[in-house]
């Protein structure tokens, strides 16, 4: 049974709980979206008892996960399961894994559907709130297997697209950080293209869909708000699955711009007055500098995935090639897991690397060029300044490697209890997955204890 599969049982978004509640507008709006949620619980029947009757074309499910994470042996850092949160404030923290999410279908038929999912989770300072609503599509079927839909969708990019949110439908604590963590984009608004077609005893899988998105991410080396933008953006995936075995093949190409903020800004506007002095190559070093402070233009993503399931045995593998044109973020990643289930209980390792195409900058040497134009204490303040500039290209880094093992247990016909041990090996200036990093090389351990639950399904 494929990833796809968990998917679609399981409820597919994403509901945020705030990290505290304010009297900030946007925390009040979020605590009321909350509590509708948890009143909507409430009320709903049991699993068994939650089918629809047959004249109603509505029904409601949900997911959510409580869990905590103990951060050993790095100092402060705080640890963020992706680029789109803020991440634990503390060593133990509950905000990396801990969400509700709630998904409303309609069936129109056999032809027409419709869907709306959102998702409740800490979110940077500022983040709009059209970002909890994850998915928001209207689909026709205008044969069996072929499925058009309209509107706000989950591109097929990862082995748990559908499903990266949903902890009940993972086989680990949580999508592989190194693998998963750098990508912000959880869906594009545009139109899907579905096709599914037999051939033998195998299925096959053809997915398309275009559009442009808007999405929020965490500047690493400040933990602000970052605004990233996609236009002409495409992803398309192939997969092929039989005899337990699912293979598949992705690939995603856009337009991307990311504001810097007002911070980078001010360096980017101090680097050009130093770019400006009359020294034979200031010009090229300076341009060096300032080159990875953000990003504008083309970016790729190609990705490859299997799982293999046999008897009680599970192997999961996913690979993929991230590519930003002169940009820290160009990037190698894999991870593979092998799992093996007893009853209810399923023991698992896990084994995952990222490791940036582009070496770490070091700081250029301005102040021995600087130092007759425009004097000693001048010069010495601009060799400062190179220092912070190298220092926030480094913080788009990805750089670093983590072995793991866990065992999750199915206590409930809709509920897991998952316990997970992680060592970590971050690569100096390679921590742009962790808050507060400072450029330093430095091991530790995630511990990582959580309850994952669906309903309504």
């Amino acid at each position: 049974m494929g990833p796809s599969d968990d998917a679609e049982r399981a409820p597919q978004s994403i509901v945020r709980i705030p990290p505290k509640i304010s009297g900030d507008p946007r925390d009040r709006a979020t605590r009321q979206i909350a509590v509708w949620f948890l009143a909507s619980m409430s009320v709903l029947p049991s699993q068994a008892g939650a089918q629809q009757a047959p004249d109603n074309p509505f029904s409601f499910s949900g997911f959510g996960t409580v869990g905590l994470v103990r951060q050993n042996g790095a100092g402060d850092l705080g640890f963020a399961r992706n680029s789109t949160q803020v991440g634990a404030g503390s060593r133990l923290s509950a905000q990396p894994d801990s969400r509700l999410g709630g998904q409303v279908n309609w069936t129109g038929g056999a032809r027409w559907d419709a869907a709306l999912q959102g998702i409740l989770l800490p979110d940077p300072h500022g983040a709009p709130r059209r970002e909890i609503l994850q998915q928001a599509y209207v689909g026709y079927r205008p044969a069996p297997d072929t499925r058009l839909r309209l509107g706000r969708i989950s591109p097929d990019v990862f082995l748990y697209s559908d499903s990266r949110n949903v902890g009940y439908a993972l086989p680990f604590a949580r999508p592989p950080v190194d693998f998963y963590g750098f990508a912000p984009l959880a869906s594009i608004d545009g139109v899907d293209l579905d096709q599914r077609w037999k051939i033998g005893d195998s299925t096959w899988r053809a997915r398309a869909t275009a559009g442009w998105f808007r999405t929020s991410v965490v500047s690493a080396n400040s933990a602000t708000r970052v605004e990233l933008r996609g236009r002409q953006a495409l992803s398309t995936s192939l997969s092929h699955e039989s005899d337990g075995l699912l293979l598949k093949l992705s690939y995603l190409r856009g337009h991307v711009d990311a504001d810097v903020g007002d911070a980078v800004a001010g360096l980017q506007q101090a680097l050009g007055g130093l770019r400006a002095l009359p020294i034979p190559g200031i010009g090229a070093r300076i341009d060096a500098l300032g080159r990875n402070f953000g990003f504008s233009g083309n970016a790729s993503y190609l990705g490859l995935a299997a799982q293999y399931e046999r008897g009680p045995w599970t192997l999961v593998a996913e690979g993929s090639r991230m590519m930003v044109a002169d940009s820290p973020l160009t990037a190698r990643r894999g991870y593979v897991s092998v799992g093996w289930r007893n009853g209810g209980v399923n023991y698992y390792g896990i084994l995952s690397r990222v490791k940036p195409d582009q070496a770490r900058a070091d700081a250029p040497d301005l102040a021995g060029s600087l130092a007759p134009v425009i004097g000693p204490n001048a010069a010495q303040q601009a060799q400062m300044l190179a220092g912070i500039a190298t220092s926030v290209s480094n913080s788009l880094r990805y750089d670093q490697s983590t072995v793991g093992a866990g065992i999750r247990w199915d206590f409930a016909p809709n509920a897991a209890l998952t316990f997970q041990v992680e060592r970590f090996d971050i690569r100096r200036d390679g921590g742009a997955a962790w808050r507060g990093y400072e450029g330093q090389a430095v091991k530790g351990t995630l511990v990582t204890l959580l309850v994952d639950f669906v309903w309504g399904q």
